[in-house]
């Protein structure tokens, strides 16, 4: 039963974003970018609730704190290092894309490609925890794919492709989430005492791509109403990953 959630949720988290995000394309391209940046927001408050309501808690308890915060640490500076390697960290506009001038559709896909493998061994390795915590973390890694897909979409069909064309790159790139998944399912469950260690880096991934990914939203426009917006949108997301739990 546990593969079988592992498998839903990985499948949902990145095939299913990539195909409702194309099917959200038809809303014409300033209003998927209005809702991508509404979804980051919601999507960094629950992948933060995560972290500290979820992923810590479940390591702490079973690993000392002077091994497992490093770890996170680590996996942060990590992560820092990987965004200008191999462009990891994700544009959710053509302007994005357009001022970071060494992006291409490819390495946008190699990243995209690299994420998902990321997503997919957290996910199962959340489930391998327990069914709660997988399903509360599947949920976000939803979110914020959906929000990274309508953004990725966009860049792709901007810089020339065809639209069958960057849909089925993406679901190339996106379907790598299930063998990694299913790979961690079967490696990890017999190495149980390795997963405190895969929460601690799961943590890490999910600071990272929350604070990126929201500091800048927040800082974008001067207007009040622009930041208490996307501050309520936070909670919400807290909220949800806390009556989840």
């Amino acid at each position: 039963m546990i593969l079988f959630y592992i498998i839903i949720f990985t499948v949902l988290g990145s095939v299913g974003a990539i195909i409702l995000s194309a099917l959200l394309i038809s809303f014409g391209q300033k209003r998927l970018d209005k809702l991508a940046h509404y979804l980051i927001s919601f999507a960094a408050g629950a992948l933060l609730a995560n972290v500290f309501l979820d992923l810590l808690p479940h390591s702490l308890e079973r690993v000392q704190s002077e091994i497992i915060l490093p770890i996170v640490l680590s996996g942060i500076l990590f992560f820092i290092l990987l965004e200008k390697i191999i462009i990891w960290h994700h544009c959710h506009n053509k302007d994005c894309a357009q001022n970071n001038h060494n992006t291409s559709g490819t390495m946008i896909l190699i990243g995209d490609g690299f994420h998902n493998f990321v997503d997919g061994v957290i996910v199962a390795g959340s489930f391998l925890v327990s069914a709660p915590l997988g399903i509360s973390v599947g949920f976000s890694v939803i979110i914020h794919e959906i929000a990274q897909e309508i953004g990725d979409l966009g860049i792709l069909l901007h810089s020339g492709y065809e639209k069958k064309r960057a849909i089925f790159l993406n679901i190339l790139s996106g379907i790598v989430s299930l063998p990694a998944g299913i790979l961690t399912y079967f490696i990890l469950r017999p190495l149980e005492n390795t997963l405190p260690f895969v929460m601690a880096f799961a943590s890490a991934s999910f600071i990272y791509i929350a604070l990126t990914d929201l500091i800048p939203e927040l800082h974008k426009k001067a207007q009040p109403s622009h930041f208490y917006r996307h501050f309520l949108l936070i909670l919400l997301g807290v909220g949800i990953i806390y009556l989840l739990d």
